[in-house]
């Protein structure tokens, strides 16, 4: 099973609130880069089985610039992925669909720091630390069996794309 888990691309600094944040032109930009290099790197076929995507705006828009490079057969949006849920709880959430959607063989969870770098934590099989720039993805290969994984690749985006934001 190939899970991927992405933090949102760059976002607004501030809102009326930090659910309603937005994403900025080039945070827009990075989520399509970030799908771009999904179909060229990871993925066998242009499509991802399911995505989990947090229910704040943010991550709705890094969903619908992923989705603009690939195709993804489900979307569920879930609360366990929002920036304080607790990992443990959304780590028993991915085993709880996975066991649900026994076919599915890829899915992406598009979620907040620090969740990401927690989440990560919880799943791999070694110690991480990851610090998750915005749009960033770790590539996972999952045992739904033990409910573990192992980091593959991470993708970062660009340096040389920092400066045209």
């Amino acid at each position: 099973m190939k899970l991927i888990v992405m933090r949102h691309g760059e976002a607004e600094s501030s809102n009326i609130s930090d659910q309603a944040r937005n994403l900025t032109a080039y945070g827009i930009s990075q989520t399509h880069k970030a799908g771009s290099w999904l179909v060229s790197h990871v993925l066998a076929e242009n499509k991802i089985d399911v995505a989990l995507v947090s229910p704040f705006v943010r991550a709705q828009q890094t969903y619908d610039g992923v989705l603009s490079q690939l195709s993804i057969s489900s979307k569920v949006d879930v609360v366990e992925l929002v920036p304080d849920a607790k990992p443990r709880n959304s780590h028993r959430m991915v085993d709880h669909f996975l066991q649900q959607h026994p076919n599915a063989t890829s899915m992406i969870l598009i979620s907040h720091m620090p969740l990401v770098s927690y989440l990560l934590d919880e799943i791999l099989l070694t110690y991480q630390g990851a610090l998750f720039d915005t749009s960033s993805m770790a590539i996972i290969d999952y045992d739904v069996e033990t409910g573990l994984g192992e980091l593959t690749e991470f993708y970062h985006p660009s340096m040389s794309d920092l400066g045209n934001n």
